[in-house]
Formats: structure tokens, C-alpha cells, sequence
């Protein structure tokens, strides 16, 4: 771009110099490129309007997007937190239900105790009701 811009300044430049000492046909083609370079310098500085512009469109749709994933990251981020204080609630509900199992295991084990006992004391009942229909 630069160099069209400074191939046409060096048109402008040169061409009093081809007016004063060119044949006419030389006059004739260093106008033309003269208007040549003007015309691609116009272009050129077209061309770098809309890429800038482009640029800019980019620059904020790249904005939107890091907001986008800001939000996101933000929302993942309660998700993780919902999901580990409900895994807390499900660790401390397997704790109580181990507790609650092994008290129910030592609750069983009691009441077999309990019913032997109870059958151990049933069968001396009747052994002594038996001692004392014999004598």
C-alpha cells in the first residue's frame, strides 16, 4: 500500500520533468500511469478502510464471544459448586445410613440374644414345673 502511495507521489514528482524535456507519446504514458498510480492508491486506500472496518466487526464479535464464554464459565462454575454440595449431602446421607445399619445390625443382634435368653428361660421354666409335678 505504502508503495503504491509512494509510486504515485513519484509519478506526480516526475512529471514536470517528462512535460519539459519527453515527446508527446512519453507525456502521454507518464500520464497514464500517473493516473494509473492514483487509481491503485484510491483502491489501496479502500482496500485498508474495509479491512480496518473488518477488523473492528471481528474485534467485537471476539468480545462477544469472551463474554459468551465468560457467562458459561461462570454458570459451569454454580453448576460444580451445585453438584459438589450435593455430592457433600449424598456422602454424609451414606454416612448415616451405614450408621443407621450398623446400630440395626447391633439391634438384631441383641433381639437373637434377647430371644435366647428369653427361650433358655422358658426351658428352665419348664423343667422346673417338671422338677415339681415329679416330686
Amino acid at each position: 500500500m505504502k508503495f503504491i502511495t509512494v509510486a504515485a507521489v513519484a509519478a506526480l514528482a516526475t512529471m514536470p520533468a517528462l512535460t519539459a524535456s519527453a515527446d508527446p507519446l512519453t507525456r502521454e504514458q507518464a500520464r497514464a500511469d500517473y493516473h494509473d498510480a492514483k487509481s491503485d492508491a484510491v483502491k489501496a486506500q479502500m482496500q485498508k478502510e474495509e479491512a480496518q472496518a473488518s477488523a473492528e466487526s471481528n474485534k467485537a464479535d471476539a468480545a462477544d464471544a469472551q463474554a459468551q464464554a465468560n457467562v458459561a464459565q461462570s454458570n459451569a462454575a454454580q453448576l460444580q459448586a451445585q453438584a459438589n454440595a450435593a455430592q457433600s449431602q449424598a456422602d454424609t446421607a451414606q454416612s448415616q445410613a451405614t450408621a443407621s445399619n450398623n446400630q440395626a445390625n447391633a439391634d438384631q443382634e441383641r433381639a437373637a440374644q434377647a430371644r435366647a435368653d428369653r427361650n433358655a428361660a422358658i426351658d428352665r421354666a419348664e423343667d422346673a414345673r417338671e422338677t415339681a409335678r415329679n416330686n
